[in-house]
């Protein structure tokens, strides 16, 4: 087959499945194989699985409600603890992948130098956490934390793009006036420059 049809029979058993570990595990295969659209494809697919799963918990929890009101005669549903705790336990699980996968699109929106789309994606995950999953920054949880630092450094990387921007222009023209200058002496100094421009940039990266 051609690289062509290679990319689109990958996409269609993207698209095609239901099962959230295969599809994560086949994400993280192809964005270490630097294909990142196929990537990206995954991380979205395993999103709309992970909501449907959100879904079909709270489905569940309905119709369970539904069933303990009407053994009860019609009164008020009476759910035992260790139902309504397993139905939050079921939550919690499936709420906790809704923020990886939120984390995961982050990882890959910053690699593709998205640094808006990253901060977003890291910021939805946050969100997920603290009002689904009830779980906090500071508090000994190792994802959050890492989540709200991503959060906080995708801001900066955003503050300081326009800056970035101006120094890696500056040392492509730099770069042109080195390829122009014919004194050795000149193209040296030319040379520093630019490499004071893109170490300045790489250090607000």
């Amino acid at each position: 087959p051609t690289p062509g049809e290679l990319h689109r029979r990958r996409l269609r058993e993207v698209q095609e499945c239901d099962d959230i570990d295969a599809i994560l595990e086949t994400a993280s295969d192809h964005l270490s194989l630097g294909r990142n659209e196929l990537a990206m494809a995954s991380y979205r697919r395993a999103m709309k699985v992970s909501f449907a799963d959100v879904i079909s918990v709270k489905r569940r929890l309905v119709e369970a409600k539904r069933r303990s009101a009407a053994a009860a005669g019609g009164g008020e549903a009476d759910l035992t603890r260790r139902q309504e705790r397993a139905f939050e336990l079921s939550l919690l699980q499936v709420a906790s992948r809704v923020a990886d996968v939120h984390n995961n699109l982050g990882v890959l929106h910053e690699l593709n130098g998205e640094y808006g789309r990253a901060r977003a994606s890291y910021a939805d995950a946050l969100e997920v956490y603290h009002n689904t999953c009830k779980r906090y920054e500071e508090a000994g949880d190792p994802d959050v934390d890492r989540t709200k630092a991503n959060v906080e450094r995708m801001e900066n990387a955003c503050a300081s793009a326009g800056e970035r921007r101006e120094l890696h222009d500056r040392a492509n023209r730099l770069a042109g006036d080195v390829a122009r200058e014919r004194s050795s002496g000149a193209r040296r100094e030319l040379l520093l420059r630019q490499r004071e421009a893109l170490r300045d940039a790489l250090e607000l990266e």
